[in-house]
C-alpha cells in the first residue's frame, strides 16, 4: 500500500490466542463453557462484584463530560496506594499505552532497546515501531538475569525492559540484581511489575533512589478489570512529566478512573482474592506436577509455565487438543528457551479440576477417535 511507513511492511503485530467467543463459535457451545486460561486474567474476582464497582463509578461521573485532563483525584489515591507522590504517577489506557508512551518519549531513530528474553513481546514491538533497534539478551536456563553478560553487551542502550515477575516464565528477579543493573548503566530501566501483587515484594519505591527507573503497574491482573484497560507508570517527576506530554489527551475514560477509585476503597477484598490466587497457584502446581510427561516451573505470578517433556507429543498439539475440550491456554513454544512450553492461568478449583482431567486425557491418549 502506498504511503504506509516502510517499517510497517515487516512489522509483526502482537497477536493473542483464539478468543473465548471465537472458540465457542467453533465448538458450537456457549462462551461460558470455555475456560479462558490463556490471558492471565483474575478469575477469582467475582464478576458481579466488579460490576457493582462499575455501577458505583457511573454514579460519580457525567458521561457527557470529558475526564479530568490532569487525572488529579485518581493520581492522588494511586500515589497513596503505591507509597509515592502524585507527581510521580502517570496513568494510561492499559500498561500497553504506557509502553507505547515510553517509546515515544525516549526512543529516537537508531536507539538500542534491550529486552531480557523470553519476555513480553510488546516491548520489542513498540521499540521497533518508533525506530528503535532491538537487542535481545537471553536469560539463564533458570530464567534468572546474567548481570555480568547483560552489562557487558548493553552498551549505550536507551532502554532496558525487565519484567518481574517475568511473563511468561513467572519468576521474580532479585532486588540485588535490579539494583546492580540500575547502578551500572546509563540506560533507562523499565521495570514491569504487572504481576507483582502475586509475588513477594514490589520495588516501586526504588524510583526515589534511581532517576533512571520507571515502574509499570496494571489493574488488569490482580484487580480484575482487564476489560476496562488501566495502567500506571511510576517514576521521578521529571520523567513522569515528559511521559504525560506524549500521551493522548483524556486518554483514560472516566468509568475506568472511578472504578479504580472504588476498587482501592475495597482493597481488603482484592487483597483476599490475591491470597486465594497464591494458594490455588501452589495447589495447581502440585496437581500438574503429578501428571506424567510435563514439567511445571515455580511462579510468583497468577500463571504457571508448563513444559511438555514427552517425545510423542508437543506443546502445540496439547494446546490444540485442549481447545477441542473448550480450554484455552497460551502456547509459548515460539519464544527463546521455551520449546514445548505452555502458559496456564491459575484458576478456581472447579476450573482447575476440569483442566487437570483434560490434560490427563490428552497426554494419555484417552477419548481419541
Amino acid at each position: 500500500m502506498k504511503n504506509v511507513r516502510r517499517i510497517l511492511m515487516n512489522l509483526k503485530p502482537y497477536r493473542g490466542e483464539t478468543s473465548r467467543v471465537e472458540l465457542a463459535r467453533l465448538l458450537g457451545v456457549p462462551p461460558d463453557y470455555i475456560l479462558p486460561l490463556h490471558a492471565n486474567e483474575n478469575l477469582f474476582i467475582d464478576e458481579e462484584w466488579v460490576k457493582e464497582n462499575i455501577v458505583e463509578a457511573l454514579k460519580r461521573i457525567d458521561p457527557r463530560m470529558y475526564p479530568d485532563p490532569q487525572n488529579v483525584e485518581v493520581c492522588e489515591v494511586l500515589a497513596q496506594h503505591y507509597g509515592v507522590h502524585k507527581e510521580e504517577v502517570v496513568i494510561g489506557n492499559g500498561a500497553d499505552e504506557l509502553i507505547d508512551g515510553i517509546s515515544r518519549c525516549f526512543i529516537e531513530n537508531g536507539d538500542t532497546v534491550v529486552t531480557l528474553d523470553p519476555t513480553f513481546q510488546v516491548y520489542e514491538l513498540s521499540a521497533t515501531l518508533y525506530g528503535g533497534v532491538h537487542k535481545s539478551v537471553l536469560l539463564r536456563g533458570d530464567f534468572s538475569i546474567d548481570t555480568e553478560h547483560l552489562l557487558n553487551v548493553v552498551g549505550d542502550a536507551k532502554l532496558i525492559y525487565i519484567c518481574s515477575p517475568n511473563n511468561p516464565t513467572g519468576n521474580q528477579h532479585e532486588e540485588s540484581v535490579i539494583r546492580e543493573v540500575l547502578e551500572n548503566t546509563n540506560s533507562i530501566i523499565v521495570l514491569d511489575e504487572a504481576y507483582v501483587e502475586f509475588a513477594d515484594k514490589s520495588l516501586s519505591g526504588l524510583i526515589h533512589e534511581y532517576e533512571n527507573l520507571i515502574v509499570l503497574r496494571t489493574f488488569s491482573k490482580a484487580f480484575g478489570i482487564a476489560g476496562l484497560r488501566f495502567g500506571v507508570a511510576l517514576s521521578n517527576p521529571e520523567s513522569a512529566d515528559f511521559m504525560r506530554r506524549v500521551l493522548q489527551p483524556y486518554n483514560v475514560n472516566s468509568i475506568a478512573q472511578y472504578t479504580v477509585l472504588s476498587l482501592l476503597d475495597n482493597w481488603e477484598y482484592v487483597a483476599g482474592k490475591i491470597e486465594e490466587v497464591k494458594r490455588e497457584r501452589e495447589k495447581l502446581r502440585r496437581d500438574l506436577s503429578r501428571i506424567e510427561g510435563i514439567r511445571v516451573y515455580p511462579s510468583k505470578a497468577n500463571f504457571l509455565l508448563v513444559r511438555v517433556i514427552r517425545e510423542d507429543i508437543d506443546a502445540t498439539t496439547v494446546q490444540g487438543k485442549l481447545m477441542e475440550k473448550g480450554i484455552l491456554v497460551r502456547d509459548r513454544s515460539n519464544l527463546p528457551l521455551l520449546g514445548n512450553c505452555l502458559r496456564i492461568t491459575v484458576c478456581p478449583k472447579p476450573m482447575s479440576e476440569r483442566l487437570i482431567l483434560a490434560l490427563k486425557e490428552v497426554l494419555s491418549g484417552e477419548n481419541e477417535l
